[in-house]
């Protein structure tokens, strides 16, 4: 037997949905936090053990670093459920604390 969609159930969920978008939009410190450790990650490159793993390790923080700093300068755009951040041509979207880049 099959049961017919109420639409008040459907209206709900959709308000749900909607509410817990608006609770995870990205902040400026979250967007900050992400640029960092995604520069940090991209200027240790592989892992190495000894001297080159340590210089690797400390260039990728001072990257993460300046990453952040640079972070600060980007322009946040807030609608509610999602925020878009940009910086010259570099156009990010964050929904949900994830981030896309756009272009």
């Amino acid at each position: 037997m099959a049961r017919a969609k109420s639409p008040i159930a459907t209206a709900i969920i959709i308000a749900l949905l909607l509410v817990l978008l608006y609770a995870l939009n990205p902040t400026t410190a979250d967007f900050q936090a992400w640029r960092s450790g995604q520069a940090q990650r991209q200027a240790s490159g592989g892992s190495a053990s000894g001297l080159v793993g340590t210089l690797k390790s400390g260039a990728g923080k001072i990257a993460g670093a300046m990453t952040g700093l640079v972070a600060g300068g980007y322009k946040r755009s807030d609608y509610l459920i999602c925020s878009s951040y940009s910086l010259g041509s570099d156009t990010y979207l964050g929904v949900a604390r994830l981030f896309i880049k756009l272009k």
